[in-house]
């Protein structure tokens, strides 16, 4: 069989080049996409534009102080953006996908039964790192977190449930354990097991840079062995991730947390 785009390149420079053009995309195209939408707003409400230019561009108040112009707007760009990398992604690698999800359905159950088992341990560290942040009086939350509940709640909550509880999981799960674990063992020929630790360490990283990084490791690290100790099947860190943000973002919209 003829190999096609991506498949064409190299192992060992395959999965640096998928991590680094999904990893761009994720950032580039909710900057391209949240301007277009504020312009498009602007125009049935006046006023939008100067107020999202003044949250972002200027930087004049903190996610926490974004109006809900602005926060709307981010829910609908996100959502855009995270789409059209999905759906990238699909096209590009979709025998990967079905490789990996045939694998998936030959243990079925045993594969829902590991999910649930590695939400347990995230639950579990969670548990520990709010103890933790409990001894040491560290009080709030991730200015990323404050971020993503700002728009769970917003006009557009709906757009932005389907981006952290579809979306994201699958886009996250394919840059961040897919194509970066690869890099580490393909590329830098680094053992899995600490490949898997260091893709935790910057999927932690891409969230926040604060103290609060501490409260994104447990869903890191265990999304990232669940794939390791998958024999690097990703629908496996996928449904981990996805089961996470669901109950998430039910506790958020139900006032849980």
């Amino acid at each position: 069989m003829n190999k096609k785009g991506l498949e064409r390149i190299s192992e060992k420079w395959r999965y640096p080049v998928m991590f680094l053009v999904g990893f761009g995309l994720t950032y580039i195209l909710t900057g391209i996409i949240g301007p277009i939408v504020a312009v498009v707003y602007d125009n049935s409400n006046p006023g939008v534009l100067a107020q999202f230019n003044d949250d972002i561009i200027n930087r004049s108040n903190t996610p926490a102080e974004f109006a809900s112009t602005t926060i709307d707007i981010f829910a609908i760009a996100q959502f855009i953006g995270t789409a059209l990398i999905a759906v990238l992604i699909v096209v590009l690698l979709w025998r990967m996908l079905a490789s990996d999800f045939k694998e998936f359905k030959n243990n079925f159950w045993y594969n829902i039964l590991t999910i649930f088992l590695w939400f347990v341990v995230i639950y579990a560290m969670s548990y520990g790192v709010t103890v933790l942040f409990d001894l040491l009086k560290i009080e709030g939350m991730a200015d990323n977190e404050t971020f993503v509940r700002k728009m769970l709640n917003s006009r557009y909550g709906f757009l932005m449930v389907l981006s952290t509880t579809l979306l994201a999981p699958f886009v996250e799960e394919m840059i961040f354990r897919k194509f970066l674990i690869g890099f580490f063992e393909k590329t830098l020929k680094i053992p899995l097991i600490v490949s898997a630790i260091l893709a935790a360490i910057i999927f932690g990283l891409a969230h926040d840079h604060s103290v609060f990084l501490l409260a994104y490791l447990p869903l890191a690290l265990a999304i990232s062995l669940s794939y390791a100790f998958s024999n690097r099947n990703v629908w496996i860190p996928i449904g981990v991730h996805f089961l996470n943000n669901l109950i998430a973002a039910i506790a958020v919209l139900t006032g849980s947390q």
